[in-house]
């Protein structure tokens, strides 16, 4: 009985530790996010409703970017402000990247993506390359900025062509906003935009 606990115990232990390795490679955000893409293309092609891509795409979205340090560079002041407002803010901003690529991905016609190297990036972060395949036309190149987020690795960032930094260009598209209305309305307005794309 003991030596059928003991194989057992070591058997779990084998199981937990895979699972474990397995989730703490800097690519299985990037993985995550790529197999929730097709899905999304897939289900646009079936004709599934934009608030229902929406509504699984965010959950995606959640699991795979460590959307808290996102804000903080795209959002000056985003650790000052209230609670509620970070808050709030974090779910819009969740909804608004979801809604963008609902948009963005909305049929199928056999596309791959697949994973081409990685490598060490600034500030202790992992660069994770892409290739959106397509049966016509140029691969689509993404380069993924990924970093620890507690026991695993998120996306913090998203460079197209390896150069031009999705944050840089959020950060500047959300000043505007931020100088006249501040986070509460930054927030309508990522609501506002996921709200217009499942129409």
């Amino acid at each position: 009985m003991i030596a059928f606990i003991t194989r057992t115990a070591l058997c779990l232990l084998l199981v937990l530790t895979a699972g474990a390795a397995h989730a703490d490679r800097p690519a299985d955000p990037v993985t995550r996010l790529n197999d929730g893409i097709l899905t999304l293309m897939r289900a646009a092609e079936s004709g599934v409703p934009a608030a229902a891509r929406l509504r699984d795409f965010e959950s995606v979205i959640r699991e795979s970017f460590d959307l808290e340090t996102s804000l903080r560079v795209a959002v000056p002041g985003y650790d000052r402000a209230p609670e509620p407002e970070r808050r709030a803010l974090l779910g819009a901003f969740a909804r608004r990247n979801a809604a963008q690529y609902v948009s963005r991905f909305d049929g199928y016609s056999g596309e791959t993506i697949e994973i081409a190297g990685e490598r060490s990036g600034p500030r202790n972060t992992t660069l994770v390359e892409t290739r959106l395949l397509r049966p016509q036309g140029s691969p689509v190149v993404l380069t993924y900025v990924v970093r620890r987020m507690g026991d695993g690795w998120g996306i913090v960032d998203v460079l197209l062509n390896g150069s031009v930094s999705q944050l840089a260009v959020q950060r500047s598209d959300f000043a505007a906003t931020l100088r006249s209305g501040g986070i509460p309305a930054l927030t309508r307005e990522f609501n506002a935009y996921a709200d217009g794309v499942t129409g």
